[in-house]
């Protein structure tokens, strides 16, 4: 495994840490791979019983798509893009072992799927979640179909089109999240997760996480259809580069007024 993800076994569970904190756990090709790959690992490893997944650092889950690998895009290129995004998609989705996702800080855009692909999800007071993606010139279309079916329609237009942060506190009275888990009891916490989880029937958790997909896989499968070519228009419009470029000099000057540069 590489740097950009750290991987761990222990009493049968699998730790899964998106390990790019430099950039607020963001996901670039190598990481996206790396993490196919683990989730394999953990799926074919009779010996692990559940998994956990989280992100490196107190700042962030994960902030979504690395744009430096984004913003220059050709739009006849926007499938193949998407395309990368599903082999580790299907992974997490159709794994027959319970997978927890551990959310300490922001969560946004691509990052904010892949809590919604996990069965638990568990965060710590400074969690924000958000379908950011309209900040940076793209619809949201796979994101917000995962999203529709965890917080149905009302909500999911508001946070797709507003592109705003939700806290721990909303996303918890709207059911998004199971629990806020202080940062002194988060290790606790999440090893008595994992221990209920793995003493539950193997057979039984199979059968039933079959049946949450089969109710899901219409509109999961149609979404990437549609997102590579809504992503297509996109691209073609320009409206990509403009906006990630007018997002990462905002974000580089709160930065360089944060260090004093």
């Amino acid at each position: 495994m590489s740097s950009v993800i750290n991987y761990e076994k222990k009493n049968k569970i699998a730790y899964i840490t998106i390990n790019r904190p430099e950039v607020y756990n963001a996901l670039n090709n190598e990481t996206k791979h790396e993490l196919f790959l683990a989730i394999k690992d953990y799926s074919h490893d009779d010996s692990l019983r559940c998994a956990v997944v989280t992100g490196a650092g107190k700042e962030a889950f994960c902030a979504g798509q690395d744009f430096n690998e984004s913003h220059d895009i050709a739009p006849d290129k926007a499938k193949e893009w998407i395309d990368s995004f599903q082999p580790f998609y299907d992974e997490i989705r159709g794994l027959e072992k319970p997978i927890i996702c551990v959310v300490n800080g922001v969560c946004a855009g691509s990052g904010f799927q892949l809590p919604l692909l996990c069965d638990i999800r568990l965060a710590t007071p400074n969690a924000r979640f958000g379908m950011t993606e309209i900040d940076a010139g793209f619809p949201t279309i796979t994101g917000s179909s995962l999203l529709w079916t965890n917080l149905g329609k009302s909500l999911t237009v508001d946070l797709s089109l507003t592109g705003r942060l939700m806290g721990a506190e909303e996303a918890l009275q709207h059911g998004l999240i199971s629990k806020i888990v202080s940062w002194e009891k988060l290790d606790e916490e999440v090893a008595a997760y994992c221990e209920m989880l793995c003493s539950k029937p193997p057979t039984a958790i199979r059968t039933m996480k079959k049946w949450f997909n089969m109710l899901e896989e219409p509109q999961y499968r149609a979404s990437f259809y549609y997102a590579a070519e809504a992503h297509f228009r996109g691209y073609a419009s320009g409206e990509p580069k403009i906006w990630q470029e007018r997002f990462m000099a905002k974000h580089k000057a709160k930065r360089d007024a944060k260090n004093g540069a």
